[in-house]
């Protein structure tokens, strides 16, 4: 099995977008298609999807429009600056408000408690707050939601990696989500493979990243 470090990823992402013009629009969508496609529709029919605003919250973004579309229900939770949103972010976003009204920016400690209460009525969280590229200890309201997520012991899936996750070590920067399933994107994460309980389910889906670009970054 093809295992990378965090910064090959990233190397391989660029060369595909900058050097194989493959719009980075594209990979999102096929990211959030590929999380849906291991989601079982026929029995989870309520979500939370919970957001950073890099590009892991833009591939939570698109489930969140993707199942909208299909007519489930979807509660929608940004975590972070609206500031610093990425632009594949900010079009998904977009396109959620015009579908739902249930988009939040918890605050407060109200906020909070009105998240923790909604969050045991879904059937499922999808965890997209942090991708591969953490460096640093999650600290303050990101890890007060990463415990809070851990505490419904909802089935919970998360994004490319456990937010919280160090992509190359497996350490933990503080919190990590305790999901059910972790569905990786194109390759396998070295920080999920070393460690074999999350290895152990793991799910790596193609998302059309060539294969040229990532020869050429390995």
């Amino acid at each position: 099995m093809l295992v990378v470090d965090s910064k090959t990823m990233k190397k391989i992402d660029q060369y595909a977008i900058d050097i194989l013009k493959v719009p980075s629009i594209c990979l999102v969508e096929r990211a959030a298609l590929a999380v849906i496609k291991n989601i079982n529709l026929d029995v989870r029919n309520s979500f939370a999807i919970i957001v950073g605003v890099g590009n892991n919250g833009a591939d939570g973004l698109a489930i969140g429009r993707n199942l909208l579309a299909m007519g489930k229900y979807v509660e929608i939770y940004i975590v972070g600056d609206l500031s610093k949103q990425s632009p594949e972010f900010k079009l998904n976003l977009e396109s959620c408000r015009r579908l739902t009204d249930k988009i939040f920016e918890p605050e407060s400690i109200e906020d909070l408690a009105r998240m923790e209460r909604n969050l045991e009525e879904v059937s499922t969280i999808i965890d997209a707050i942090f991708g591969t590229g953490l460096n640093r200890t999650v600290g303050g309201m990101h890890s007060y939601i990463i415990s809070l997520i851990n505490r419904t012991m909802k089935y919970t899936i998360s994004v490319d990696i456990p937010s919280g996750l160090d992509g190359d070590r497996g350490k933990k920067w503080g919190e990590v989500v305790d999901c059910d399933l972790i569905v990786s994107m194109q390759i396998m994460k070295r920080g999920v493979y070393e460690k074999s309980h999350l290895r152990d389910k793991c799910i790596v889906e193609d998302i059309g990243i060539p294969q040229k670009a990532i020869r050429a970054m390995l």
